[in-house]
């Protein structure tokens, strides 16, 4: 049988047996090409390395297997608490590798039904909560589930406290996709971060999160842009007339 990591070169010291044969047997049955995600092909090999080479300090857990037609990626964490969750990675829309399938069998499930069409990451604010492909964010979770992601998400936020820099934002990420609907309000404190507030106002929007109206009002004045969302989140602006007062 081909071996698909030796084709490549790809290193597969960090994976599980179990992975690699899943791997390997999904490469037999699917043909590159064939659809729009598929497994990383020596025909992208060079610009797959180039990225790589850029954002390595990024990806350094990330064993990057799968692309789409828009290079964006997808990959299996190798290493501390969310080991074996499929990262995507968008490196036109997002950098930052956050986790949006629980393992290697729901992500491929996904791909071979054609509920997933791509790798961009999950647009939380056009997401709709009951018709949801991904395992994260969701509000569909077993018990025993949605106990091990809050142990993560925990993890997670210890973590990032303590960071720094893009390490602390990419935590952070990581921790909006995989919270508990309870865990949401923590969020509060990176409000007045401008790289993750859309992000988090997102978050409350997915889980019918009832954020302080004041504070959705005192964002609203500084951030036009998101003053439809603010509003769809619970902000009442006064009108003055045909004026709304922030």
């Amino acid at each position: 049988m081909n071996d698909y990591f030796k084709s490549l070169q790809i290193d597969s010291s960090a994976l599980t047996a179990e992975e690699i044969q899943i791997i390997n047997d999904w490469d037999q049955k699917h043909k590159h090409g064939e659809r729009s995600i598929s497994l990383r092909s020596v025909e992208t090999q060079e610009e797959f390395n180039a990225f790589y080479a850029e954002n390595k300090s990024l990806l350094r857990n990330i064993c990057i297997l799968w692309e789409d037609e828009e290079s964006n990626y997808a990959g299996i964490c190798t290493d501390g608490i969310m080991r074996g969750k499929i990262m995507f990675v968008c490196h036109e829309f997002l950098l930052y590798p956050i986790p949006v399938f629980r393992n290697i069998e729901t992500f491929l499930k996904a791909v071979d039904s054609q509920r997933i069409s791509d790798l961009f990451p999950p647009q939380l604010e056009f997401l709709s909560p009951e018709n949801n492909p991904f395992d994260y964010p969701s509000i569909h979770r077993s018990s025993e589930e949605l106990n091990q992601d809050i142990l993560i998400a925990e993890n997670l936020w210890k973590e990032a406290i303590s960071a720094k820099d893009d390490n602390r934002v990419n935590l952070l990420f990581s921790f909006i996709q995989i919270a508990s609907p309870n865990q949401i309000s923590c969020l509060q404190k990176y409000l007045s971060d401008a790289e993750l507030l859309y992000y988090i106002l997102c978050a409350y929007k997915f889980y019918g999160y009832q954020e302080d109206p004041d504070i959705l009002l005192r964002i609203g004045k500084e951030n036009k842009q998101y003053r439809k969302l603010l509003k769809e989140l619970g902000a009442s602006p006064k009108k003055l007339l045909w004026i709304e007062k922030w």
